[in-house]
């Protein structure tokens, strides 16, 4: 699988430091300057004229210097501000302006706009900012964001926390963002995505540096390769697994189905349902998709020879659901937690025992309300730091972890973490996560290792949500339904292109 890093502040600076001690030591910050400049003339909307780039304290402020001075010589009509007097800056940065004012540059002190502009470059603040705004820079950054320029960020929007995608007080909502040597975690998870708009990445041409530890990577699709489970033509369905689906209490069956036809649609051989309502409230077939073979929950918990148990979508929280919750958790064989499933394991610690102690795969799929719960911690805290949520989580029971939401993060007991870039807003609507969770399931059916079953699964999902976007069925009224045969579309023709890459004819 190829890996993409995305790194934390402080292996960003490791990198850095990487670098500055090589000999002649790398003009980094010309290079960065260069490279924003000609991204800005490539995005830069037809007749721009006018480009205003606000320059920081800090070394991003001089990446901004000479981005200015590129683009000046360019014939656009350059104006710099520095809102924030720097108390002492590095000499890269002293030259960078040295080098503005030789051209004629000027650079102003003001904090309010004069005029409009075309394009804004945004170099106010990089990826060192953990602190909360001040008022008058937020109402700075508020007014830069009430323009209609075309608005481009260095390393990461002002305001952002690069670590966490949390949101300082107050941040640039950027057009396009140009980021440097790594990408950066708060870019890609949090609120990071709605503020970065398109991302633009460069490794300053350097080469390799040497490996930097306790970084994540990127989900990319290729991870799709590590379920595609080849299909011999003397196959049954028996050979492609058996999925058991258990939820669907009473005014929540539509769950469960969801699930099961995501599972049986991505490829498990068998699916049953097991349903936790009372006889009354079952239906006797699913009659969108009669494939599935509907019966009690409990009859079908105790099934033998079962590839994979999910568990949890419409499941309720009472005394049956805890019942059968227990009775899966024990069994020897992979699952999949999810939804109910966690709320009641949040409340009964000898299930969480159960769940740390087992030696089948175990998968939990929590929303950050869901998560909340079962680390008693507040949702603000989860979605203030979703990478290390994700590692605790993981920890704490033994299990692959995935955390939903834009930028969802996944992460493995072993310490590793990844963070899914695919999907899009059309996704905000119920039984998203039922969806997902069938997927998942039907990969674990057919054979597939559990970190790798989620990672497909996250990212397959969001593929199928954009997909649908790109085929004008969303973001506006997009339904967790319509994303399970567009999964199947985009996973069938994943698989048909590696089979004839690897077919010489």
């Amino acid at each position: 699988m190829q890996k993409v890093p995305v790194y934390h502040t402080e292996q960003i600076r490791q990198i850095e430091d990487q670098f500055f001690a090589l000999k002649p030591k790398p003009l980094l910050m010309e290079l960065a300057g260069k490279i924003i400049a000609d991204i800005t003339v490539k995005v830069a909307p037809e007749h721009t004229q006018s480009i205003l780039v606000i320059a920081g304290p800090g070394n991003n402020g001089g990446d901004a210097y000479v981005a200015a001075r590129h683009l000046k010589s360019a014939n656009f009509r350059v104006s710099i501000i520095e809102p924030i007097k720097p108390h002492q800056s590095s000499p890269e940065k002293e030259d960078a302006i040295k080098k503005w004012k030789a051209i004629g540059g000027l650079t102003k002190g003001a904090t309010k706009y004069e005029e409009s502009f075309d394009i804004v470059i945004d170099g106010l603040f990089g990826i060192g900012l953990n602190r909360t705004l001040p008022a008058e820079i937020s109402e700075y950054i508020q007014s830069i964001n009430e323009q209609e320029s075309t608005v481009i960020s260095i390393d990461v929007p002002s305001g952002l926390n690069a670590n966490t995608g949390a949101i300082m007080g107050s941040c640039i909502k950027a057009n396009h963002t140009v980021t440097f040597l790594g990408h950066k975690v708060g870019l890609h998870t949090g609120q990071g995505p709605d503020y970065s708009g398109n991302i633009h990445f460069s490794d300053l041409s350097l080469g390799n540096h040497a490996p930097i530890e306790n970084h994540g990577y990127l989900i990319g699709s290729d991870v799709l390769r590590e379920v595609l489970v080849p299909r011999d033509k003397n196959s049954h369905k028996g050979t492609h697994g058996q999925l058991v689906v258990i939820g669907g209490s009473k005014g929540m069956i539509g769950a469960a189905l969801l699930t099961g036809r995501a599972g049986l649609r991505l490829g498990a051989g068998r699916v049953f349902m097991g349903l936790v309502g009372s006889d009354s409230h079952v239906p006797a077939a699913d009659w969108a998709q009669p494939e599935l073979m509907l019966g009690d929950a409990m009859e079908l918990a105790a099934l033998e020879k079962v590839t994979c148990f999910a568990i949890g979508p419409g499941l309720g929280t009472n005394d049956r659901a805890f019942e059968v919750l227990g009775q899966v958790i024990a069994k020897p064989a992979p699952i999949i937690l999810d939804a109910d499933a966690l709320n009641i394991v949040a409340k009964q610690p000898s299930l969480a025992r159960q769940i740390e102690k087992r030696t089948d795969p175990t998968i939990m799929t929590p929303h950050p309300g869901e998560a909340s719960r079962l680390l008693g911690i507040s949702i603000g805290e989860i979605q203030a730091n979703r990478i290390q949520t994700a590692l605790d989580l993981a920890s704490k029971f033994n299990a692959q972890v995935v955390i939903k939401g834009v930028g969802s993060v996944c992460a493995s007991p072993d310490g590793k973490w990844f963070i899914n870039t695919t999907g899009n807003p059309g996704m905000a609507s119920a039984g998203m996560g039922d969806v997902l969770t069938g997927i998942i399931g039907a990969f674990l059916s057919q054979g597939a290792d559990a970190h790798a079953a989620m990672l497909a699964g996250v990212h397959l999902h969001g593929l199928s949500a954009d997909k649908l976007l790109h085929d004008n069925c969303g973001p506006i009224g997009m339904t967790a339904s319509e994303t399970i045969e567009s999964s199947r579309i985009v996973f069938n023709r994943a698989r048909n292109e590696n089979i004839t890459s690897s077919t010489h004819i």
